[in-house]
């Protein structure tokens, strides 16, 4: 394994993320009162104390992730030593110490670590360190790839977070993963202990580079009351903090198309170029030895490369291109389109820099700069339709956030922690072309797209509180979080008009069936302030037996004409059993309410298009004909007089109906030997109250209300093998299979019929009934077969890492080419007589990635060079991303977007 694996294990932050309790018996079994009990984090020598009470029980809580060395001492018995604890993320380790008789000439009994079977969690969860990070194929070097590695994980319907760290490739981004059929948008992100999910989107905020993860955390269902914030999962990451000795790389990652597949959506002969480079540096270490440490990172990425402009269809394009240079077309946003490849480029930086200082053995101080930013020109996609490069756009963001915290130890039974934090987003999309959108759907959207006309910035500030008090068999938390969050955004939505033509017959005789556009100020400015507390105990009530108990109260202060739901308590209940307080199982159940935030991109119409800063109109049939003749195809100047305003407003229900998520969980674990354990978990989650857009008239003109109408209902089992890293070889296999059904699988989605939501129940868009996804990090084994010396020497310091992902097709809408039933839904939503919401299927979903990496000892201990490859989808399997949903057409599941077909990216990396 890498030079990383031979050296210490780098410390993360000074933040309570983990627990060690155990007991402490003589010979004979009995308890052992007041013995000294001393954790001492190997990286930094920073020792935590303890001292066993009447029972022999001991708990040091709120700890730092990394590794450690335990030490028990007590008159009368050698001194027990436990080296090379792992204390993963969220962890609480139970660690039973027999004493033996102190003897002549012995003082120190050396233990093994303890077994990597988790017997205090309630429910499952999946860790990934920093180390097994770097390892791991990830195609844009980023955790969020690597998330989808973990069982019960699947990724977004239609988000593609691989292709970029900080670039923002889609007008409302979301996270890129769905826990237990949850929106993307439902899941609570953080880092270091602090809040990073964009409130507007529900996607994340500041990039944070691989070499700056010291691990991560992924949970569907953390029932601990201190997590909230979100009815989705969580994702916790921890930054790497610096150790006592220095520590760092310099790395290149390079691709090029030239032994690269050219992608299945790209109908051309011609393979696209493409080139990528990606720099990276890091280095940590002490400022002042068992004091002051830091650690920095920054990366880099620049990818020049060529996206397909898409017309299918043979004729098409030129029958278009006759159309538009009719008089009718006069005022459109393009003259002409063309299919084929046009120039596309990315750029982005991530960066980010931290501070740990130890004022005393019992305070200790934490600072973090963070920042990231990209910028994407030309390929952003704009509709869920083929897409001319008018039709297409460019993004531009930039992320800051600083954060600081406080950690103060007040004796072996009370820990604080304080945490604060600054953040700011900046986003910008631009259209790459400016006029009203002309969209045959099913054949080609050409113009300006209605959702990539837009800037925001998003400030927030938010402070943390928790507390932790041991007492007897009891551990206490206590803790509020308060959040302030500033928007000021120009979402300009619809604002440049659509016209949308059912066929080509009617486009190319100039006759749209839907017209609409947004009339009036953009610009709004507002708060929300999230607010949350919490109170639990975890409690071990006898021999293996551990529960965790609490209650979690939130609240988020809404913009005006919004009001708030009050009634937000959260019960939260979990119990972890292991038979007779040892042996090889563990059984565990948790069940609690989940409540959820609203993204701001929904509650900004309101604002917006309230019918004083704003409103749309909306026509069909002949009257979006007369539209389209006074406008020539293109942007009207002003609003029509004769046409009604639609508006945007709350439901008068929705201060009454909070958005949540019921959970229950229960499974076992069983340990096959000390470093394997194999998982079962079975989830049940039912959404209630999800945020949903519905035309509360009933008819046109429209007017639409915001409602917490939405529901989901999720069922499914995970099964996982793992084995954690030991003796240079790891692996994570996971099967899930499970049901997702919603009525509504984001939040402007509109039903059907206005009058009957339910109409709408079905498989939802995050439906994928069975997903299996195995991965491992192992060296070439020569040294253990006898093989000989020339081979051993090749296989020294040569690791394979493969990731295998399969999952099964996907729901497709049946749509229709126009607004059939006149409801005044866009995106459309209309689909034929007799047909269900997303009847059919997409394609399922294969990749196999590999990456190899031979690493050459340059000055012992201190230095190796690693060359490496890594093949993403090697075997060059078409997986689709978004396809076309307009039954049918002959382009009916036809591909729009696709992940990666097969690539290849070579690594030069010198570790010291």
């Amino acid at each position: 394994m890498r030079l990383l694996a031979t050296l210490v294990f780098l410390p993360c932050a000074a933040f309570a993320q983990a627990s060690i309790q155990g007991l402490v018996l003589d010979p004979s079994g009995a308890a052992v009162p007041d013995a000294s009990i001393a954790a001492t984090l190997d990286s930094t020598g920073a020792t935590r104390n303890a001292r066993t009470g009447v029972d022999g029980r001991y708990r040091l809580p709120a700890l730092s992730i990394g590794t450690y060395t335990i030490r028990c001492d007590k008159s009368g018995f050698q001194r027990a030593e436990v080296p090379q604890v792992y204390l993963a993320l969220n962890q609480t380790l139970e660690q039973t110490i027999q004493l033996k008789l102190a003897t002549a000439g012995s003082s120190i009994d050396v233990r093994e670590q303890p077994e990597a079977l988790n017997t205090t969690a309630p429910t499952a969860g999946t860790g990934i360190s920093g180390e097994v990070l770097e390892e791991t194929p990830s195609q844009n070097r980023s955790y969020l790839g690597v998330v989808l590695l973990a069982p019960g994980v699947a990724p977004a319907a239609g988000s593609n977070t691989l292709r970029t760290k900080a670039g923002v490739r889609s007008a409302a981004p979301d996270s890129g993963f769905s826990f237990a059929g949850m929106r993307a948008r439902n899941n609570s992100l953080s880092i270091d202990g602090l809040d990073n999910r964009d409130e507007t989107s529900g996607s994340s905020r500041v990039a944070v580079g691989q070499e700056a993860v010291a691990e991560f955390r992924v949970t569907a269902s953390n029932v601990a009351p201190e997590f909230g914030g979100a009815a989705g999962g969580n994702l916790n990451v921890v930054t790497l903090s610096g150790s006592n000795k220095f520590h760092g790389d310099v790395n290149l990652f390079a691709a090029d198309s030239f032994i690269e597949a050219r992608n299945p959506e790209a109908e051309t002969s011609a393979r696209p170029d493409r080139r990528q480079y990606q720099p990276e540096a890091a280095l940590n270490g002490p400022l002042r030895r068992d004091r002051t440490f830091f650690a920095g990172t920054i990366e880099g990425e620049r990818e020049s490369g060529q996206e397909f402009s898409e017309i299918p269809g043979a004729g098409v394009a030129s029958r278009i291109n006759a159309a538009l240079a009719l008089p009718i077309y006069s005022r459109a946003a393009v003259g002409s389109v063309a299919e084929g490849l046009f120039p596309t480029e990315s750029v982005s930086t991530e960066a980010s820099f931290k501070l740990t200082h130890r004022l005393t053995d019992s305070h200790e101080l934490m600072a973090r700069y963070a920042f990231s930013s990209a910028h994407i020109d030309r390929e952003v996609l704009g509709a869920d339709n083929f897409s001319e490069q008018s039709a297409r756009g460019s993004s531009r963001n930039r992320d800051q956030s600083f954060a600081a915290g406080w950690q103060a130890v007040n004796g072996p039974f009370f820990v604080n922690e304080l945490r604060f934090q600054f953040a700011r987003r900046s986003l910008e999309l631009t259209p790459n072309s400016r006029g009203a959108l002309l969209e045959i759907p099913g054949m080609a959207s050409f113009g300006q797209s209605p959702v990539l006309n837009s800037s925001r910035t998003e400030d927030h500030v938010q402070l943390v509180e928790s507390a932790t008090f041991v007492h007897g068999a009891h551990q206490f938390g206590f803790g509020a979080s308060l959040q302030h969050v500033t928007l000021d955004a120009r979402l300009a939505d619809r604002f440049a008009g659509v016209f949308l033509f059912p066929t080509l017959d009617a486009f190319t005789s100039g006759r749209p069936d839907v017209f609409l556009q947004a009339f009036g100020d953009p610009h709004t400015r507002y708060a929300t302030d999230p607010a949350a507390f919490w109170a639990q105990d975890q409690w071990r009530p006898g021999a293996g037996l551990t529960v965790i108990a609490g209650l979690r109260y939130e609240f988020q202060r809404l913009p005006a004409p919004f009001t708030a739901p009050t009634h937000n308590l959260a019960p939260r209940l979990g119990i972890a059993w292991q038979p007779r307080g040892h042996g090889a199982w563990v059984f565990r159940a948790g069940a609690g309410i989940f409540y959820d935030r609203y993204p701001l991109a929904y509650l900004n119409d309101a604002i917006q298009k309230d019918g004083v800063h704003g409103f749309e109109q909306y026509a069909v049939g002949a009257g979006a004909l007369r539209i389209f003749t006074l406008a020539r195809g293109g942007t009207l100047p002003e609003p029509v007089d004769v046409l009604a305003h639609s508006v945007y407003r709350p439901d008068p229900s929705f201060d009454a109906t909070p958005t949540y998520a019921r959970k229950f969980t229960a499974g076992m674990e069983r340990s096959l030997d000390p470093d394997t354990t194999v998982t079962v978990e079975y989830m049940n989650v039912a959404g209630f109250h999800l945020p949903r857009l519905r035309n509360a008239a009933l008819t046109l003109p429209p007017r639409f209300a915001l409602e917490q109408s939405a529901g989901s209902r999720y069922y499914g089992v995970s099964v996982t093998l793992h084995r954690r890293l030991s003796k240079e070889l790891t692996y994570l296999v996971g099967y899930t299979a499970g049901s997702a059904r919603d009525d509504a699988s984001d939040f402007d989605e509109q039903p059907l019929n206005p009058s009957n939501a339910r109409l709408d129940w079905s498989r939802s868009r995050q439906y994928q009934a069975h997903r299996a996804v195995a991965s491992g990090i192992f060296e070439l084994p020569f040294d253990d077969i006898g093989a000989p010396q020339w081979l051993q020497n090749l296989g020294r310091n040569f690791d394979l890492a493969p990731v295998v992902s399969v999952g099964s097709p996907r729901p497709i809408n049946a749509l229709s080419t126009t607004d059939l039933n006149r409801t005044g839904a866009y995106p459309l939503t209309a689909r034929p007589a007799g047909l269900d919401r997303n009847p059919f299927y997409e394609r399922g979903v294969f990749s196999l990635d590999l990456r190899v990496t031979k690493g050459f000892v340059w000055w012992k201990d201190h230095g190796i060079f690693l060359f490496g490859l890594g093949f993403y989808n090697l075997t060059n399997h078409t997986n689709a991303l978004r396809v076309s949903p307009y039954v049918g057409l002959q382009t009916y599941r036809g591909l729009i977007e696709t992940l990666n077909a097969r690539q290849a990216q070579f690594s030069f990396q010198w570790e010291f």
